[in-house]
């Protein structure tokens, strides 16, 4: 039997949307993805699921890490932000893989009592550019892989290239967490539980490029799910 793997899914405008690489990822990994509009109970589908993947989409309201909002937010969703957050806590709880990707690994990390920058330009001026004009396809940085983590074992490198489509980023990482990528500005790129069987968060989108590094990812997520 192939696993079932619950995706989360961005409202926008009455409507709940998914990218279509995250569905065909899965499915190349040897999963059944199953999509679930964030308005679901996630205790109501949980029994059916071997894993769940938290997708990307806008920015998380900063009340979620006692904040004010800064110059530099985006579009939040308080509704989904609270989904989201719902999807992380029962993936914890039942020691259900999780792979989060890009605003879900920011959720992961907020899910679990971390914080956030709102906006990486205005509160590190000296980064290097993180939301790429490129297409989605478009390898535009390196990530250092820290050694010794779960994720340096499934992409089996030291450093990889990735695409970048993002303002926020992980800033105190939740406790229970460790870090596993960074960039060369020491951006945190990657997270990961250490003590959950998988729970990795990446902030790029592998589910868009056709790397190895990518497909190992997917395929170790996967696996997991059995």
């Amino acid at each position: 039997m192939k696993p079932i793997i619950g995706v989360t899914m961005q409202p926008a405008k009455g409507t709940q949307q998914i990218n279509n690489r995250y569905i065909t990822s899965i499915l190349e990994a040897g999963g059944i993805p199953l999509c679930i509009p964030n308005n679901t109970p996630i205790d109501d589908v949980l029994s059916r699921l071997d894993g769940l993947l938290v997708i990307g989409g806008d920015d998380i309201h900063p009340k979620f890490f006692n904040e004010d909002p800064l110059p530099g937010l985006g579009h939040v969703d308080v509704a989904r932000d609270n989904s989201d957050i719902a999807v992380v806590h029962a993936a914890i709880k039942h020691t259900l893989p999780l792979l989060a990707i890009c605003r879900g690994e920011q959720i992961l990390n907020i899910a679990l009592g971390g914080t956030l920058y709102q906006d990486i330009p205005r509160q590190l001026p000296q980064a290097i550019q993180h939301k790429q004009a490129a297409d989605r396809a478009t390898q535009i940085h390196s990530v250092n892989i820290v050694r010794e983590t779960k994720l340096s074992t499934i992409v089996e490198a030291e450093s990889i290239m990735t695409n970048s489509f993002h303002h926020q980023s992980v800033k105190d990482v939740a406790s229970t967490l460790t870090i596993s990528a960074t960039t060369n500005d020491h951006v945190i790129e990657a997270i990961e539980h250490p003590n959950h069987p998988f729970c990795i968060g990446v902030q790029w989108h592998p589910e868009e490029l056709n790397d190895e590094a990518s497909k190992r990812l997917f395929t170790a997520f996967v696996n997991a799910c059995h």
